[in-house]
């Protein structure tokens, strides 16, 4: 019987898409933390005197890492609710490191793509590769709940 890795899928997701931020603030700061204003660092003037001093490239690409980042945080609770099922559920653990294995290297390839996309032709690719990691989830949650019905 194989080991169940899948519930470290949590807080490693939780890190990549810390990444994107990571990145952000280094766009924002230009590499200088003393350029950060860490008092109110999400405020509109903040946000005004980087879009002046910044590049348009730099700025949108600041931009998508940026909601790359909040992206992923939204996506963290569908990815918890199916770990949590599947194991609550049994599910194989093959199935389940697989699954999770897979979603991760996935919303890599999303936040790289997230990132770093700048034409609407590649941007699709961006939203297919989304979608298969919401199914992935879904897929767990479905099978956890066929399980669990009965």
């Amino acid at each position: 019987m194989a080991t169940n890795y899948s519930v470290y899928s949590i807080p490693v997701f939780f890190i990549m898409n810390f990444i994107p931020h990571a990145y952000a603030a280094m766009l924002f700061t230009g590499g200088s933390p003393k350029r950060f204003d860490n008092v109110n660092p999400k405020s509109s003037a903040t946000l005004e005197r980087f879009r002046k001093r910044a590049s348009a490239a730099t700025f949108t690409r600041w931009e998508r890492a940026n909601a790359a980042h909040h992206n992923g945080y939204e996506n963290l609770p569908l990815l918890v609710a199916a770990v949590v099922l599947g194991n609550m559920a049994r599910l194989d653990a093959g199935t389940m490191n697989r699954t999770f294995a897979t979603f991760l290297a996935m919303r890599a390839v999303f936040i790289y793509a997230y990132i770093n996309t700048e034409s609407q032709k590649w941007s699709a690719l961006r939203s297919v590769v989304f979608i298969i990691t919401l199914l992935q989830c879904l897929w767990i949650i479905t099978m956890a709940g066929n399980v669990l019905a009965n």
